[in-house]
């Protein structure tokens, strides 16, 4: 049987290692440098998750192996996910501090999940393999310097630090510049098919394009299991289904587009939209009456846009706000959803560069 962490001792430890993070400005310099390494483009979303809730261990109870994964590994194993779902991930959002994953349980992904220990982690992506090394050496230093309560509270103010950093990066507004409506379409089909995160982008401006015309839309993490709608990102009616976006960075060939028109009204929706952006993408429009005859078929209606600017021009005519208003409030709500998605901190800086504060 392993150690388990007392929630409420967890709670005060965190909450104090974070203010001192939020107050102090020298800390730890070789934890900094591990945790701003865990927010470059490669490195997996759930690593600094692990490492917070690691040190907040250690912090906690000398005892604990700050690589153990699960409580049953031997007598001085606790339970990563146990405590990373019990205690950080309420905290970070408490508190407000970036964990990198805005998932509930980071930890119940890959490579966490399988193993109980990280020295019997062996399957692991290749661009994901240096940054689990880093965190590992640095977990197991903890345990052979015989790191104290005090000393691994430390290495946690260090990491936190950089959480509350991104944090406050990701809090900065883009604000909409002086453009038209017409460049506004031109700059973002131009940054969504461009650069990093692609399919990711595609997404966010979907959901923040459907913003500027609903009032309830909801955009699910990719890949997310809790998923309870057919499609991408959904516009609610006082919760019920009204419309669903299946949003594509890949070619769709008509058979697709049929078996998601058909999952979508199984599900309730009779508004079913395919938003597709992809350089290898063959029209669907060229097929003759495709549209109309699904939608006799299904009893629906479908829309179908083949390109970021196509999606955007529809919802801006539509919408019922002015021009000022959307000017202002699209970037702010691309990058919101961007962050929402999480999409790298490179992408959403190169985002903003686009609107300048003036």
């Amino acid at each position: 049987m392993g150690i388990t962490i007392k929630k409420s001792t967890a709670e005060q430890v965190l909450r104090k290692a974070y203010e001192a993070a939020a107050s102090d400005d020298v800390f730890l310099e070789d934890w900094t440098f591990l945790a701003t390494s865990l927010r470059e483009v490669d490195a997996p979303r759930t690593y600094t998750a692990a490492l917070v809730t690691a040190l907040l261990a250690r912090a906690c109870d000398d005892r604990v192996d700050p690589r153990s994964i699960k409580e049953k590994y031997d007598d001085r194993a606790f339970s990563l996910r146990t405590l990373c779902h019990g205690v950080v991930v309420p905290m970070s959002v408490e508190l407000g501090f970036d964990l990198g994953a805005t998932g509930r349980e980071p930890i119940n992904n890959q490579p966490f999940f399988r193993y109980d220990h990280y020295s019997e982690i062996v399957r692991v992506q290749t661009k994901a393999r240096p940054y689990l090394d880093r965190v590992s050496s640095a977990l197991a230093r903890v345990d052979e310097e015989d790191y104290s309560t005090e000393e691994s509270f430390q290495a946690l103010v260090a990491v936190l630090a950089v959480c509350i950093s991104v944090a406050n990066k990701k809090q900065r507004v883009a604000v909409g510049s002086a453009i038209v409506e017409a460049s506004l379409i031109a700059e973002t089909q131009s940054f969504v098919v461009s650069g990093n995160d692609i399919p990711r982008k595609l997404q966010a401006c979907v959901a923040a394009g459907l913003d500027m015309v609903y009032s309830e839309v909801v955009s699910r993490r990719i890949n997310d299991p809790s998923r309870d709608f057919p499609g991408d990102v959904q516009v609610l009616l006082d919760g019920d289904p009204l419309l669903t976006v299946e949003v594509r960075g890949k070619s769709v060939p008509v058979e697709g587009l049929e078996q998601f028109v058909s999952s979508a009204t199984y599900a309730g929706f009779r508004r079913v939209a395919l938003m597709v952006d992809a350089a290898s993408h063959v029209s669907l429009m060229s097929a003759d009456d495709l549209t109309s005859a699904l939608e006799r078929k299904y009893e629906c209606i479908v829309k179908v846009n083949e390109s970021v600017s196509s999606f955007l021009r529809d919802v801006f005519v539509w919408s019922p706000r002015d021009t000022h208003s959307i000017l202002s409030a699209f970037p702010e709500a691309m990058y919101r959803r961007m962050v929402e998605i999480e999409v790298r901190e490179p992408e959403l800086d190169r985002w903003t560069e686009f609107f300048p504060e003036t």
